[in-house]
């Protein structure tokens, strides 16, 4: 496959996972935060982990707030989040107070339930799906009986328009959100065996 794939750097992430997870997958990566290399990507990871707020200030001091936009909202290449990244798509967050990039019209919120025992912050496990808009994403993969890893205090809350899948943590919220070019997951397919993987797979096919 003669295709290019940026994990972006924004000077936080796990991109060391994610590298390790695209090894055996036929497609040139490179991470990056090169407005060059953005230009030239024929698809984008934005990696999970970090705050919110410092991911954002990296990415206007690395001046990548403009090319990222116009490869999303212009050109329309493919662009998956992971957590974070996912995040960072929203109009604005409770982490930091920061505004975000504005792709997807919805904010970030501070997980706050009410049953505390039960339910801990940050959110850190194993959790299935527990709908699904039939996600692109989750294509050949049983999303009811596998569970993927989640690990974050802040998340997205229902209304979107798109397609999503939602999960339970006490409330609803999403878990997979897709719509044309733009795809985000909450948990981390890097770290989820083989059903992330192969979620990463159908990802990398759209490329």
């Amino acid at each position: 496959m003669n295709k290019k794939l940026l994990i972006l750097d924004y000077g936080h992430g796990n991109a060391n996972s994610i590298k390790l997870a695209l090894k055996n997958f036929e497609i040139s990566t490179i991470y990056s935060n090169s407005q060059d290399e953005i230009n030239s990507a024929d698809g984008i990871i934005m990696p999970g982990v970090g705050h919110f707020e410092s991911a954002m200030e990296s990415m206007k001091k690395s001046d990548v707030i403009e090319i990222l936009s116009k490869r999303a909202c212009v050109d329309k290449i493919p662009i998956l989040g992971i957590c974070l990244g996912f995040q960072l798509m929203a109009n604005h967050s409770e982490e930091g107070g920061s505004d975000g990039l504005n792709w997807i019209d919805t904010c970030v919120k501070k997980i706050q339930p009410r049953n505390t025992r039960k339910f801990k912050v940050p959110h850190i496990g194993w959790r299935t799906l527990s709908s699904s808009d039939n996600c692109t994403l989750l294509k050949n993969i049983d999303y009811l009986a596998h569970p993927f890893y989640f690990c974050h205090k802040f998340a997205i809350d229902t209304g979107l328009t798109g397609r999503i899948g939602t999960y339970k943590y006490e409330d609803e919220y999403v878990g997979i959100f897709e719509k044309d070019n733009i795809f985000g997951v909450q948990f981390h397919p890097e770290k989820s065996h083989e059903h992330g993987k192969e979620l990463i797979r159908n990802f990398i096919n759209l490329i």
